[in-house]
């Protein structure tokens, strides 16, 4: 196994655990919602201080569509960044989280955390 794949194999664990915590923790649910950046660094992301997240989660009537920034140009993209570093972070692979390396969040499978 590469390194790659075992990283990206230890980021799926970590995005599992951190969805089940979602799901499962009803007062881990109202930290993302009352302060997702504490709460997010519980998973080791950390997002800077000029950086605003808004934590939503889907509900059976209710699903969210998260669009990625899109560089300007002459700027890296988020997502060339981390592919040149070699993968990303669990709660920062979308888009996330996004959210991505250190600058922004997102996450799939029902939870969205976007940037501004």
């Amino acid at each position: 196994m590469t390194i790659q794949n075992q990283m990206q194999n230890t980021a799926e664990v970590q995005k599992a655990e951190f969805l089940n915590k979602v799901w499962s923790d009803d007062a881990y649910r109202a930290q993302l919602q009352d302060d997702p950046k504490a709460a997010l660094a519980e998973f080791g992301t950390q997002i800077p201080n000029d950086v605003e997240i808004k934590f939503v989660m889907d509900t059976d009537k209710v699903k969210y569509l998260h669009i990625p920034y899109v560089a300007t140009e002459g700027e890296i993209s988020d997502s060339d960044l981390l592919n040149a570093v070699g993968g990303t972070t669990p709660l920062c692979y979308v888009a996330a989280v996004s959210i991505a390396g250190a600058v922004s969040a997102g996450i799939s499978a029902g939870i969205t955390a976007a940037t501004k």
